[in-house]
C-alpha cells in the first residue's frame, strides 16, 4: 500500500477553494438579503411609506389607505395594511382599541387577542394590540384546511386621526415576517 503525501501547492490550493466557497456563500446570502428585504417608496393623502417590492398591492378604500400582500406565500398571504379612521371628540386611544377589538370579533372566526402593550415606535407613542383567528376559504370547492392567522396591529394617534399598521400571516410564518413588518412600520410617515 502506497501512500502519497500531498505537495504544498496541493494543500494550499485546498485551502484556497474552500475560502473561494465559503466567500462566495456569504457573498449569496448578503445579496439574498438586500434583495428579499427590497422596498418601494408610496405616498398616499399625506402618508409616506416604503412597500415591500414584489408584493401585490390592492386597491385600496373607505379608511384603507394601502394593503400589499406577498405575492409568494403559499395558502395565506402575508398581509399589511395602513388604515386611518377617525376620532370622535371625547374618544381616544382606549375607544379605537375597543371599537377594533369588537369589530374584529364580529368579522373574524374563533378571534382571540392574545397581547395588548403600549410601545414607541420611532420616538411615537403606539399601542399594539396582537390577535390570532381562523381564516378558511370561502370557496367549498377547494378542500383547503383553515388557516391558524396570527396578527399585530400597531395603533397611533395624530390630532384628530387614529392610523392603524396591520400585520397578519399564517401562525407558521408570523415569527419570520415580523423584522420585515417592522421595517413597514418604521417607514410611515404622517
Amino acid at each position: 500500500m502506497t501512500t502519497s503525501k500531498l505537495s504544498l501547492g496541493d494543500r494550499y490550493s485546498d485551502v484556497a477553494v474552500i475560502l473561494l466557497t465559503l466567500i462566495a456563500q456569504i457573498a449569496g446570502w448578503f445579496y439574498m438579503g438586500s434583495v428579499e428585504s427590497r422596498s418601494l417608496p408610496f405616498e398616499t393623502e399625506g402618508v409616506q411609506l416604503s412597500v415591500p417590492a414584489g408584493w401585490i398591492q390592492s386597491e385600496p378604500g373607505g379608511e384603507v389607505l394601502v394593503q400589499v400582500r406577498e405575492r409568494a406565500s403559499s395558502g395565506f398571504q402575508t398581509l399589511y395594511t395602513l388604515s386611518r379612521q377617525p376620532l370622535t371628540a371625547e374618544g381616544g386611544l382606549n375607544d379605537v382599541v375597543s371599537l377594533l377589538t369588537i369589530q374584529y370579533g364580529q368579522d373574524l372566526t374563533a378571534f382571540r387577542v392574545l397581547n395588548q402593550q403600549a410601545v414607541t415606535v420611532d420616538g411615537r407613542e403606539a399601542y399594539q394590540v396582537e390577535y390570532a383567528y381562523v381564516e378558511s376559504d370561502p370557496n367549498v370547492a377547494r378542500a383547503d384546511l383553515p388557516v391558524v392567522v396570527r396578527g399585530l396591529d400597531t395603533i397611533f394617534l395624530d390630532g384628530d386621526k387614529a392610523f392603524i399598521a396591520s400585520y397578519r400571516a399564517s401562525e407558521a410564518e408570523y415569527e419570520g415576517g415580523l423584522a420585515a413588518f417592522y421595517r413597514f412600520l418604521h417607514s410611515i410617515k404622517f
